[in-house]
């Protein structure tokens, strides 16, 4: 079987978000919640915001959002859109009053590289939502690769092979901290339902125990597959 690059597996996708699956569905809907509730006091008319790794997602947010993506189908319907990586972002320094990059995009890239690029665009006081998916996740229970800073993972997903980084959350808090940004609030989600997916290696009917998330949250930390952080760049 071919290995596929990112750009070649999202360039064949007609969407992001697969329709009719409980695990996905149940992670955009909190990625959606988290960051419309989280920033929309936060922006007005005239901000800054950059979609980093957009991937064609939108929220009901005030301002102008700048579309940034490695695929250029998925953006090019949007009046403020750039082909980049996120590794390398074609904007001056302290440019965005807001950034986003959730949908594990940072999962796919070089972590300490992204949050200096997601920094450096960044201005002072403004704010950040960060997504990714955690190698302190119950799917690793009883593996080598459990809480490592970084470990490879390949996922099926919407037809192709993922091959994805996943992250400490102690590792991404320290590179946040490094460059700048204090987290304010983090919600963790896919507690039980990791654990489940570890057993059965299938993720959509896994996705049936996301409901008992606020059961499982005093364990989230050991357990939970996703972290979603607000964050503010302090300096």
């Amino acid at each position: 079987m071919k290995n596929e690059t990112t750009e070649e597996i999202y360039s064949a996708l007609q969407s992001v978000w697969p329709d009719n699956n409980r695990w996905y569905n149940y992670t955009h809907t909190i990625i959606q919640s988290f960051t419309c509730k989280e920033l929309h006091n936060k922006l007005h008319e005239k901000s800054l915001y950059l979609n980093a790794g957009s991937g064609g997602s939108t929220y009901e947010l005030p301002g102008i959002c700048y579309h940034v993506d490695i695929v250029e189908k998925l953006i090019t319907t949007f009046p403020y859109h750039i082909v980049a990586s996120i590794e390398e972002l074609p904007f001056p320094n302290n440019y965005f009053d807001c950034t986003i990059c959730v949908g594990s995009v940072i999962n796919y890239c070089d972590a300490v590289q992204s949050i200096a690029e997601l920094s450096r665009t960044l201005k002072v006081d403004g704010y950040m939502v960060l997504e990714f998916e955690r190698s302190n996740t119950g799917e690793l229970w009883g593996t080598h690769e459990y809480g490592k800073g970084s470990t490879i993972q390949k996922y099926e997903y919407l037809g192709h092979t993922h091959t994805l980084w996943l992250y400490s959350e102690r590792l991404i808090t320290s590179l946040l901290r490094s460059y700048g940004f204090v987290v304010l609030k983090r919600r963790r989600f896919h507690c039980l339902s990791a654990i489940v997916n570890g057993i059965t290696k299938r993720e959509e009917p896994s996705g049936r125990f996301a409901c008992f998330d606020k059961v499982f949250y005093p364990f989230s930390y050991f357990a939970a597959h996703n972290v979603i952080m607000l964050c503010q760049k302090a300096s």
